[in-house]
């Protein structure tokens, strides 16, 4: 196995070379198959962890592994991946973006060039008709959204009234349309609406935001953003609205992991795609994990090692060219068995997504989930 350097450019940085990492000699300096990898530095573990397991379970394809960590969510920084990553000779399939925004950024590159893309968390509705090659391990933010609007209907009472938060990107608007197109008609009520850009949420703007919110008094708070702009944001909120709840959509996985201790995360919830303590493959992923890198994972990372498994098997099966590994997934769960995975069961849907069921999880700060 080989592995690909690159020199790093902003929002981007090449992992530490994966032949090193599982200890293995290179092989020929042309080897057949190449697979990518772009995601977050962190998630960049799982697919090392996949290939390392694959690799004890007979995979002994020869293979060419480039790892990009890309954690941005704009289109730049993807684009400029992606276009590194086609230009491998023999690569069949890339790992990624590390959510929505970045992998619909990169999406028609892959398609272009005919390379499949598997991204893990990818939940934007748009993807959906990114193209052919394009799949991912979740199902669209439609479904998600209904899923928020029915838990938050469920908790509330009819009167009661929310406020609605969201990032103002493919994700957030997303998610948010289909989260208020889902509220019942006649109960509960959204008079506050607001959209927030990305990595400019300062204590200034959270401020401002939560003084919105105190003339309101909402009964719940619908927060469809990421994790760092919550954190700052709950610091004034709590102040004002004492322990409100707060419903999250699932780009609030890394929550858990905060690890504030001033109690601010208390009343969160948020979706999720798994619940890795609720079976045995995903306990045994999770303590896995643990001892490998000595950190807990969260459900991307179980999504990423499961995206990676299964290209590998589709690469073990024969699969040498993205419109050959294209074909093997499409068949997953339909022409050939379902992929048991440590995420749950992956059976790929027309539009190239997995539907699996949402569960509603608290946030406890500084463990998991």
């Amino acid at each position: 196995m080989s592995q690909r350097r690159h020199r790093p450019v902003p929002f981007l940085a090449t992992a530490l070379g994966l032949a090193a990492t599982l200890g293995l000699a290179a092989c020929e300096p042309a080897p057949p198959v190449a697979l990518g990898f772009a995601t977050s530095g962190a998630y960049l573990d799982a697919a090392i962890l996949a290939v390392e397991d694959a690799r004890a379970a007979g995979f002994d394809v020869p293979l060419d592994t480039v790892l990009i960590a890309e954690a941005s969510n704009r289109a730049a920084p993807a684009i400029e991946a992606s276009e590194r990553l086609v230009a491998i000779p023999g690569l069949v399939a890339v790992i990624g973006h590390s959510n929505s925004a970045a992998s619909l950024a990169a999406s028609q590159l892959y398609n272009r060039a005919r390379v499949v893309q598997i991204a893990p968390t990818a939940s934007a509705v748009a993807y959906s008709r990114a193209g052919p090659f394009s799949f991912r391990m979740v199902p669209p933010d439609d479904r998600q959204g209904a899923f928020l609007a029915d838990a938050v209907a469920r908790d509330l009472s009819p009167g009661d009234t929310v406020a609605v938060l969201f990032v103002n990107d493919d994700y957030g608007r997303g998610l948010r349309d289909a989260f208020m197109a889902a509220l019942p008609p006649t109960g509960l009520a959204a008079p506050l609406d607001l959209p927030y850009v990305e990595n400019e949420m300062s204590p200034g703007e959270a401020g401002r935001t939560v003084e919105a919110l105190g003339r309101l008094r909402p009964d719940a708070v619908v927060w469809l953003g990421r994790t760092p702009s919550l954190d700052t944001l709950l610091g004034e909120l709590r102040g004002t609205l004492g322990d409100v709840p707060v419903f999250g959509g699932d780009a609030l996985s890394a929550a858990p992991r905060v690890g504030t201790p001033d109690g601010r995360w208390a009343a969160v919830r948020y979706v999720e795609f798994a619940d890795l303590q609720a079976t045995d493959a995903g306990r045994r992923f999770v303590r896995d994990y643990e001892d490998r890198f000595g950190r807990t994972p969260g459900v991307p990372d179980a999504l990423t090692y499961d995206a990676t498994r299964i290209a590998l098997e589709g690469i073990a099966a024969g699969a040498r060219t993205g419109e050959e590994l294209r074909a093997y997934l499409r068949g997953v769960g339909r022409d050939r068995p379902a992929y048991q995975g440590v995420s749950g069961a992956v059976r790929f849907d027309e539009d190239g997504g997995v539907d699996r069921p949402y569960v509603l999880l608290p946030v406890i700060p500084g463990g998991g989930s």
